[in-house]
């Protein structure tokens, strides 16, 4: 469970840092909504955090 929270937080961090360029820099997909870096955070890392979350759960009960 570890390896895969580690890899898709990897792959989160990429995808978040890409998608949040293109959010903030590029002149056509730019988007001035209140909160978008926020939600694209959220939307990039649910997963990731749902993994980790699981795995220090089923550590703690060992």
């Amino acid at each position: 469970m570890k390896t895969a929270a580690i890899i898709t937080t990897v792959i989160a961090t990429l995808l978040f840092l890409y998608s949040s360029y293109m959010l903030t820099y590029d002149p056509i997909s730019r988007s001035t909504k209140d909160g978008i870096l926020l939600f694209n955070f959220g939307i990039w890392y649910a997963i990731p955090g749902l993994l980790w979350l699981i795995y220090y759960l089923t550590k703690k009960n060992k």
